[in-house]
């Protein structure tokens, strides 16, 4: 089968992940498409890479350069506006990342109706998402986790004890640096440390040029350092693994319009005990009690995190079930879904 994915977003390639941070949109494109590539399929990504290569059996395609000459379906990679870029093929799938509620706006309507595409979520959290105004197809494909989060070796968090937050510093950042000022700190000691991966507060902080957006929470950031609070720029995939592997827990407050959390999803599989609120798709990436805390309030967030960040045995035992309950969602798994849908 011709299977072309498209994504109007910025310029990448399979190797993208190896030696770059990528949004999880984008790993999963990068992901996704060497995966159906093996399962014998003639795969091609149109996206606004520069120059066209071929990476693992896929061929990589400029946006505004010609497209492939035969394509028996298109992956539109979250714009329904995509749908427009293969008026002659039949068989279309949109694969949303958010919300799905922005389908009903009307310029989205008209184009849902004019190509009848299979709408693809994330999970049941995104599932939930939408009311259509009529019927159309609709699967769940949850995203796999890359082969760096998969391997064999356990955690090792360093000591002093180590927490990790990779979350938009606009969902929730500042109220989450407070709990760690205020609270966690003063009881585990002064020699922890929160590692914030950020590539807008890293960029803020190297370049002092701070976006009118985040000058409150890169306020507070700055002022935290003396509290162990450190900013990082996003590495590859394996520099990511080796960074969750050193840690202890994850803090993730979350967001409602999260429908996925792909580096909650990593650091589940990798091991890596989450502490997070019940919101969004944070529920389908941790299970509560077990690989992690859900947790509804300021109060209880700090509670368990310090409990994870001292207590090695409780740590260890959901690092455990982690590993265990998360790695069975490959990216191979994730190709025979979408394949099942076509």
């Amino acid at each position: 089968m011709h299977i072309t994915i498209i994504d109007d977003s910025i310029p990448y390639d399979g190797n993208s992940p190896m030696t770059q941070p990528l949004g999880g949109t984008e790993k999963a494109v990068a992901s996704l498409a060497p995966a159906l590539a093996k399962r014998g399929h003639d795969v091609c990504v149109v996206n606004r890479i520069e120059q066209g290569t071929m990476i693992d059996g896929v061929s990589w395609v400029p946006f505004d350069g010609p497209r492939p000459p035969e394509t028996d379906v298109v992956i539109c990679v979250k714009k329904p506006q995509l749908l427009d870029e293969f008026p002659d093929v039949e068989k279309k799938l949109l694969w949303l990342a958010t919300p799905a509620k922005i389908l009903n706006k009307p310029r989205y309507q008209a184009l849902m109706e004019k190509h009848n595409p299979i709408v693809v979520f994330m999970g049941d959290t995104h599932f939930r998402t939408w009311e259509p105004w009529k019927y159309f197809r609709k699967g769940i494909v949850t995203p796999g986790v890359r082969r760096e989060y998969l391997t064999e070796a356990e955690c090792d968090p360093v000591k002093p004890p180590r927490a990790i937050m990779t979350t938009n510093p606009l969902h929730g950042m500042e109220e989450m640096i407070d709990l760690w000022c205020d609270n966690i700190i003063k009881q585990v000691g002064s020699q922890a440390t929160l590692h914030i991966y950020s590539a807008g507060l890293y960029k803020a902080q190297n370049s002092g040029n701070v976006p009118d957006k985040l000058r409150p929470v890169f306020d507070k950031v700055q002022k935290a350092h003396e509290h162990g609070v450190i900013v990082h720029k996003p590495g590859s995939d394996l520099e990511m693994a080796l960074a969750y592997r050193n840690a202890a827990v994850h803090i993730y407050p979350g967001v409602e319009t999260e429908m996925y959390c792909s580096t909650l999803a990593e650091t589940q599989a990798i091991g890596l005990p989450c502490v997070a609120r019940p919101v969004g798709a944070c529920s389908e990436r941790v299970k509560n009690g077990q690989t992690g805390f859900l947790v509804p309030d300021v109060e209880s967030m700090a509670n368990v995190t310090v409990h994870l960040l001292t207590k090695s045995a409780s740590r260890e035992n959901m690092s455990r079930d982690a590993r265990m309950m998360q790695r069975s969602q490959t990216w191979e798994l994730a190709a025979a879904e979408f394949e099942a849908l076509l």
